[in-house]
This record gives C-alpha cells, structure tokens and sequence, in this order.
C-alpha cells in the first residue's frame, strides 16, 4: 500500500483579508501556490489542488481536484474531498498561503507516524497551546467521519479531530527543525507578503 504518496494544498478560502485571492499571491514573482507544490513534490509523488472551482487555476499547469460540498464552510470542506478522492493511506494537508513549508520536518512527521504500530487516524502538530490542522497528516479512512461530522453541522476541525484517534505531535519536536515554527507561518495580508519574500 502506498502510505505517503499524496498531498494536498487547500486553496479554498475566501482571503477577506486580503484584496485579491491570495491562492494567485506571488512571492519573489512565483506564485505562493507554486512554491508550496514544488516543495511538496520533494515529499509526495503526488501532489493537488483542492479548490471550489478548477477554473480558477487555469494560470497555473497544476491538477486540481474540486470540493465535493460547496457551501462556503470552510477548511474541513476540502480535507473531505481530499481525503474521498485519496490513492494513498495517508494524505497531507497545507493551505494555500504557509509557504515556508519544511520537507525535513515532513519527512520526520512521516517517520513518527510508520513507528506507532497502531497507525493513528491523524497526525497533527502543535504550536504551543494551538494545532495546525493545515499542516496535518491525515487518514483517508477519515473522510467517512468528515462527511458525518458535516452532516451534523459540525464545520470545525478541532472538533471532528476528537472524534478520531489523533497523534499530536508537541511543538519542541517541531523545533528542532524550525526553532521559530515559521513554517507555521499564514499569509494574510500583503505586508505578510513583503515581509516573507527571499
């Protein structure tokens, strides 16, 4: 079975932040979008879009897979799509605007998750007292409960995570690859832009 073949960048948000739809925000002349798919395919043989239209990203020569409920709810939307449309046992999620993602951290997430035999339902990192559920492995076998969870109204990540078996990895292992956690780092407005361009 292949356990770490996928990824998925999520690039449905609605950017009320920001005056232009920051999944198209460019850093150094590259789209964010862009940098996050090449460093993901460091990782991942396989690497997506999870959007609310594939039209959207006709600028771009990226696979797009399109929400399968489209009704403005949130991250928890795309993270069932990708999790029912998942060749892989595992899948990865990141949203659209963490550019700084680390590919030795996720290598180290994925060595966490074949060392505990009962094979977890997610793995999901912290940051100090908060979780990064857009940074966050996890199982295709979830999108069952996702689509259950959905159902019942229940839009919020954190609260479909306690119904699962979730491992939590605390932030000081993080650190050692990233002592700031800037991999963590959202960009939500355009001074967040000028201020992470290398």
């Amino acid at each position: 079975m292949n356990y770490f073949g996928e990824a998925v960048i999520l690039c449905g948000g609605k950017s009320r932040r920001m005056d232009f739809d920051k999944s198209f925000a460019k850093i150094n002349g590259k789209y964010m979008i862009e940098i996050i798919y090449e460093k993901l395919s460091l990782c991942f043989e396989n690497v997506k879009l999870c959007a609310d239209a594939k039209e959207r990203f006709r600028v771009v020569d990226l696979e797009v897979i399109e929400d399968k409920i489209k009704d403005g709810i949130g991250p928890a939307a795309g993270i069932y799509s990708a999790l029912s449309q998942a060749s892989a046992k595992y899948v990865f999620v990141a949203a659209c605007d963490m550019p700084l993602i680390n590919t030795e951290h996720i290598e180290f997430m994925k060595r966490t998750l074949e060392q505990h035999a009962f094979m977890p339902d997610a793995l999901v990192p912290m940051n100090g007292e908060y979780i990064e559920p857009l940074y966050s492995f996890y199982s295709a076998n979830m999108a069952n409960v996702f689509k259950e969870e959905i159902g019942k109204g229940n839009h919020k990540i954190h609260n479909i995570l306690k119904k699962c078996n979730v491992l939590y990895l605390e932030d000081k292992y993080s650190r050692i690859f990233d002592k700031d956690l800037a991999m963590f780092t959202n960009i939500n407005y355009g001074v967040d832009l000028e201020r992470i361009s290398w």
